[in-house]
């Protein structure tokens, strides 16, 4: 029984490193996998199973040539058009992102649909449930997606007062121990809320109260979006297709997609991440935006990890002359993440990047400005799991005075950053150095 045992597990070894050099395309992330999978016998098959079997990519429609690089790349892979007539308002920061958001919700008669990777029941959760419920029971249609995972602490209590109250409630990848499954780390990433069809939010904050009350790494520094116009509607279907894959029907979200009256010119395009032909959406834009710039390209990132074909894009326009900026905390909420993100920091830098390092609080705000003609604002952070794993969602924005205010603001968040000028010594002991490289080894993982 023994025997049968250990060549049932050597038989299920060799599969899955056999399945990993063949599914994954970076050579680098394959051999990871298959030492993880030979030397942590158990653990690392485990590992593999649940986290390693990544999404597989397919292949995206084709387009001829039409606007720029970024826009055809979006348009091939999420089918996603560049919408015209819009209205844009910048929120920073939470407590302007949460007012925005709450008054729209008391404001709203027909819909509310909300989707976030952290929905905590927390002083800001407790409110938002009881005014939620209030919609709801006054005839608003209100639906909720959240990710199983990101939102631990929202409490089976909370969600079924939500679902008396007629609120439609569900939680992306539930895990339910023991039927695990592949890809448990393929999390639902997004901030989407759409209000009567009419006005949308979307940007890098959660429902918690530490986005307004920060936690032991001080305030939060965050930027969010309120739209209207063309682009609600797009986002509309987003969160259809993001209804139905948790059992919702997609039909009853789209029944609310009313016209607008917004006149104003401000192009905008909603890039986002998932399975099939939009896998590697967000990765491939943003190395198009950097490899376009011909002038300076800003930064603002809280995980600066970001995959290899991105991250030779950055280094390559920092050497060939273009600013390159890039905004980071300076502590971060994970020591290994955080040495991970140093040694790729330090790459850009010995490059020819100025290193900003945010030191008035924890900088979660996710932002690219490439000259003075675009600028993505959105939940994807420039790292691994952002870029090949999860559910994301990013606007790209192409109107020049839209992009100039957001420079305005990078620049102003510069006062609260300690800098590292191109070509100073940054500075950093031999043990320092062993450890980013050593978490950096782990970066595919992270």
């Amino acid at each position: 029984m023994v025997l049968l045992c250990a060549i049932s597990y050597l038989l299920i070894t060799i599969a899955a490193a056999a399945t990993a050099v063949m599914r994954q395309q970076d050579p680098y992330k394959a051999l990871l996998w298959v030492l993880a999978i030979i030397s942590l016998p158990v653990i690392g098959l485990l590992l593999y199973l649940l986290t390693g079997l990544r999404r597989q990519c397919g292949a995206p429609a084709t387009h001829r040539r039409n606007g720029s690089a970024v826009q055809t790349i979006i348009r091939s892979c999420c089918g996603e058009p560049v919408t015209a007539y819009n209205r844009l308002t910048q929120l920073h920061n939470a407590d302007n992102a949460y007012s925005a958001l709450i008054s729209e919700i008391q404001r709203a008669r027909r819909s509310i649909h909300l989707e976030y990777y952290i929905f905590n029941e927390d002083r800001l959760g407790r409110t938002l449930i009881n005014l939620l419920c209030r919609k709801s029971r006054a005839g608003v249609e209100v639906r909720i997606i959240y990710d199983a995972i990101g939102s631990w602490r929202l409490g089976r209590r909370s969600i079924s007062r939500m679902r008396r109250a007629g609120i439609g409630i569900h939680g992306f990848r539930p895990l339910r121990f023991p039927w695990f499954r592949s890809g448990v780390a393929r999390r639902n990433h997004r901030k989407i809320a759409v209000i009567d069809g009419t006005t949308a939010f979307v940007g890098g904050i959660n429902i918690a109260k530490r986005y307004i009350d920060g936690n032991r790494l001080g305030k939060w520094r965050d930027e969010h979006l309120q739209l209207e116009g063309d682009i609600v509607g797009r986002l509309q279907r987003l969160f259809a297709a993001d209804w139905q894959k948790v059992g919702g029907e997609a039909g009853d979200v789209l029944r609310h997609m009313p016209g607008h009256r917004i006149r104003s010119r401000l192009p905008v395009q909603i890039a986002w991440n998932d399975d099939g032909s939009a896998c590697a959406t967000l990765h491939d834009a943003f190395t198009a935006a950097i490899m376009r710039a011909d002038r300076s390209i800003r930064i603002s990132t809280p995980y600066f990890i970001p995959p290899r074909t991105l991250a030779d894009a950055i280094r390559m326009a920092a050497e060939s002359g273009v600013m390159v900026e890039i905004m980071v905390p300076e502590r971060g909420d994970s020591a290994v993440t955080a040495a991970a993100s140093d040694s790729f920091v330090r790459e850009m830098h010995e490059a020819g990047a100025t290193i900003h390092r945010y030191t008035d609080g924890f900088l979660h705000s996710k932002l690219l400005i490439v000259d003075d003609s675009l600028a993505t604002v959105g939940a994807a952070n420039m790292d691994y799991r952002s870029l090949e794993d999860n559910l994301e969602v990013t606007a790209f924005i192409y109107d020049r005075r839209s992009v100039s205010l957001m420079a305005e603001r990078f620049e102003a968040d510069k006062e609260s950053c300690r800098t590292i000028p191109a070509g100073v010594n940054a500075g950093a002991g031999p043990l320092r150095l062993a450890t980013e490289r050593l978490a950096r080894l782990l970066s595919p993982l992270l």
